[in-house]
């Protein structure tokens, strides 16, 4: 987890200019958790807080009593504090924080931890009995474009294996709101494509780890797909004790 947190900390200057995705998602996921009725005065934890976009999007309609804003790299939590003023340094995956929260939510972290099921069921935990899991994550098919250039070029596709619908879809009670979406942003040019993962902290290129020769192929190649790139999210509330 120290790499996530290297690679997210050095991206926490420019994330708020590069990741309009994340906004839309963050924005997304409010209106989700808003549509089933969340009380004024709630008491909130978040995990994987970024600059803020969650607590931007849903405190002004929330008036929460308390948000404990969380993330795992120190230069995003310092970031976030511009939107909430209590925010710790945490591993989502290992959350040190009592039960009893009115709404546990996460917009686009579970993706990257290594047991995503594990963490939403930690995460289920805190919620008091009536209370909300709120959370959006990437699906298989993000990123598709990019990887099928990588495989065009002759390269392994690299980043994380994201879950299927269905696996995730397990993650959550039987009752739980399940929303699928498919966002696209569109780039230049593969350069300024690649430019946008490394400033979000995503790069999940790992272009690092390729040749010269396999990365100006993989960027042809991506560049004659059109440059778009898609992102699927999985929108899920649930209800504790439902």
């Amino acid at each position: 987890m120290s790499r996530v947190a290297d690679r997210f900390g050095r991206a926490a200057a420019t994330y708020e200019s590069a990741t309009p995705i994340q906004h839309e998602v963050a924005g997304r996921l409010t209106g989700l958790i808003l549509a089933f009725g969340a009380t004024q005065g709630a008491r909130v934890a978040e995990f994987g807080c970024g600059t803020g976009y969650l607590a931007r999007a849903l405190s002004p309609e929330l008036r929460p009593s308390l948000w404990v804003a969380t993330d795992l790299a120190p230069a995003m939590a310092v970031a976030a504090r511009a939107s909430t003023p209590l925010v710790a340094v945490m591993d989502a995956a290992r959350p040190a924080l009592k039960p009893g929260f009115d709404l546990v939510c996460s917009s686009l972290t579970l993706q990257w931890l290594a047991d995503p099921a594990a963490t939403v069921a930690a995460w289920r935990g805190l919620v008091r009995p009536g209370g909300r899991l709120a959370v959006a994550t990437l699906l298989d098919g993000s990123f598709a474009e990019w990887r099928g250039a990588l495989s065009d070029a002759g390269a392994a596709s690299p980043g994380p294996a994201f879950p299927s619908l269905e696996e995730a879809r397990a993650w959550f009670g039987a009752d739980a709101a399940i929303q699928a979406v498919t966002l696209s942003e569109r780039h230049p040019s593969a350069l300024a494509f690649l430019r946008a993962l490394r400033a979000s902290g995503t790069d999940a290129a790992d272009s690092g780890a390729l040749g010269a020769g396999i990365m100006r192929r993989a960027m042809a190649a991506f560049e004659a797909r059109g440059g778009a790139v898609a992102y699927r999210v999985l929108l899920a509330v649930e209800t504790a004790g439902a």
